[in-house]
C-alpha cells in the first residue's frame, strides 16, 4: 500500500511538471504583444497651450551630429537646401540659389562629401525633367520628382542611367513628399483642382504601375468651393517613423500612417476652439487657426511646430506619460498686408548638442531619422556667433570641429551640413 502510494504521488508530479511548459505557452500566446507604434492616441493639444517654463532641448530627441563639407566642383555648385537625401553612402542634394541652369539632383560621398555627379537633365523628352522637387533614394535606384510632371524619375544611383518613369495616379502640381516601398509609392497628393472638380487625399497607396491600392479620403463637403474659397493648396505634412510613412490631415486632425497596404489613424489633435475650417482664405482671420509646419518623431516622443496668433510653437507630447507641453517661441512675421497672420521664421529650441543653430524652421529632414542644418555663405557668421556663444554643450569637441569648418569655408565654397541623428 505504502508503495502503491508512493507511485501516485510520483505520477502526479511528472504530470505536473509536463504541464507547466504548455501553461506558460498558453500564457504566452494569449497575451499578444502591443505594438506601440499602432496604438491610437488622442493628443489634447488645444488644453496644453500654456507656455511650458521649462527648456526645449535639442538633446531630448537628438543622440549625436557629424558635419560632412560638401565638395565645390565646376558642376557641383550648390546653395541652400531645397530637398535633400542621406543614404549610407551618398547625399542627394537639391539645391535653389547659386545654381544655373534649374537645378538638377546633385550627388556626394556621404563621408567624404566629395561630388560624384549630377543626375537627371533639363528638358522635356525621355528621363528629362523640369525642376526636381524631391528625391529619394532606395537600394540601387534614386527616385526624383519634377514640376508639372505627375510621375516620378528613376535612375540608377552607379552611374545616373535614366530607368522609367512611375505615374501618380493622382493629380500634383508637384510631389513634394514621397515614400518608396516594395514595389509601392506612399504620397500625399493632398488638395487639387482636376478637370473642374475638388480632390481632396491624404495618403495614397499605389504600385509601380500607378495602380491604387488604398487611400486616404477626408468626408469634405463641397459645396460652394470656387477658386476664391478653395482649402489652403498647400502640401502634406508628412515624414516617416520606423519605415512607416505618417501624414497630417487638416481635414480631420488626425495623423494616419501607412502599415504595409492599410493605412490608419495614429493620433487624433484635439484642437478645440483652434479647429480649421475646410474653406481658408488669405484674411486675417487666418491667424486664430493652428497651422502645422512639421512634425519629428522619436521612440518616446512627437514634436511639432506651428503657427498661432503671429506667434510660433512647439509642442512635445510624451508617448508613455501622455504629458503634453508647448513652448512660445519668438517670432518674425511676414510684413506683407495680406499675410501678416503669417509666421515668416523662428527660434526654435536649446541647441545643447554642439550649440549650432537652434532654428527649427531651418533644419530640413534627410531622411526617416536625420536631419540638416545648411550652412553657406550667406550664414556662417550668424552661425558662427551662435556657436561661439553657446555654453554647456555636450559635444564641445564637436562644437570646436564645426568652427574649424566654418573658418575654412572660402568664398566660393560649398556649404557645410551638419547632419543630427534622432534617437532611436
Amino acid at each position: 500500500m505504502k508503495y502503491l502510494l508512493t507511485l501516485c504521488m510520483g505520477l502526479f508530479m511528472l504530470l505536473s511538471c509536463n504541464n507547466k511548459p504548455s501553461q506558460s505557452a498558453a500564457i504566452a500566446t494569449d497575451e499578444p504583444e502591443v505594438n506601440e507604434d499602432t496604438l491610437f492616441r488622442v493628443i489634447d493639444l488645444a488644453n496644453n497651450l500654456k507656455p511650458c517654463s521649462d527648456s526645449l532641448l535639442l538633446s531630448d530627441i537628438v543622440e549625436d551630429v557629424e558635419y560632412v563639407k560638401l565638395e565645390a566642383a565646376d558642376d557641383g555648385l550648390v546653395g541652400n537646401i531645397a530637398k535633400s537625401y542621406v543614404s549610407d553612402s551618398a547625399i542627394f542634394y537639391i539645391s535653389y540659389g547659386n545654381t544655373t541652369p534649374p537645378p538638377y539632383v546633385f550627388m556626394f560621398d556621404r563621408f567624404t562629401g566629395k561630388f560624384i555627379r549630377k543626375i537627371g537633365k533639363s528638358g522635356q523628352g525621355p528621363g528629362e525633367i523640369h525642376w526636381a522637387t524631391n528625391v529619394v533614394a532606395r537600394d540601387s535606384l534614386v527616385y526624383v520628382s519634377s514640376t508639372y510632371r505627375n510621375e516620378l524619375f528613376i535612375y540608377k544611383i552607379r552611374n545616373g542611367e535614366f530607368v522609367k518613369c512611375i505615374p501618380l495616379n493622382k493629380p500634383h502640381g508637384a510631389a513634394k513628399d514621397y515614400y518608396i516601398g516594395d514595389n509601392r509609392v506612399i504620397h500625399f497628393p493632398f488638395y487639387r483642382d482636376w478637370d473642374g472638380k475638388y480632390s481632396m487625399y491624404d495618403m495614397t497607396i499605389q504600385d509601380f504601375d500607378g495602380n491604387i491600392i488604398q487611400e486616404q479620403t477626408p468626408d469634405v463637403d463641397y459645396t460652394g468651393f470656387d477658386y476664391r474659397n478653395a482649402p489652403m493648396p498647400s502640401f502634406a505634412v508628412a515624414w516617416a517613423y520606423r519605415n512607416h510613412p505618417n501624414v497630417y490631415s487638416c481635414f480631420t486632425d488626425t495623423i494616419y500612417a501607412a502599415f504595409d497596404d492599410t493605412i490608419r489613424p495614429r493620433y487624433f489633435l484635439s484642437l478645440g476652439k483652434y479647429k480649421r475650417p475646410l474653406q481658408l482664405k488669405i484674411c486675417d482671420e487666418y491667424k486664430h487657426y493652428i497651422i502645422f509646419e512639421r512634425f519629428w518623431e522619436t521612440k518616446d516622443c512627437l514634436l511639432g511646430s506651428f503657427g498661432l496668433e503671429q506667434k510660433a510653437w512647439f509642442f512635445r507630447y510624451d508617448k508613455k506619460s501622455k504629458e503634453i507641453k508647448a513652448w512660445e517661441q519668438k517670432a518674425t512675421i511676414w510684413t506683407i498686408p495680406d499675410l501678416k497672420w503669417a509666421v515668416r521664421s523662428s527660434e526654435g529650441i536649446t541647441n545643447d548638442i554642439d550649440g549650432c543653430s537652434n532654428h527649427l524652421r531651418a533644419m530640413d529632414f534627410i531622411s526617416e531619422n536625420q536631419f540638416a542644418i545648411c550652412i553657406t555663405q550667406d550664414n556662417m557668421d550668424e552661425i558662427r556667433k551662435i556657436v561661439s556663444e553657446s555654453t554647456n554643450v555636450k559635444f564641445p569637441e564637436k562644437r570646436q570641429q564645426l568652427l574649424e569648418l566654418i573658418d575654412s569655408m572660402g568664398p566660393d565654397d560649398n556649404p557645410i551640413l551638419a547632419i543630427y541623428k534622432l534617437k532611436d
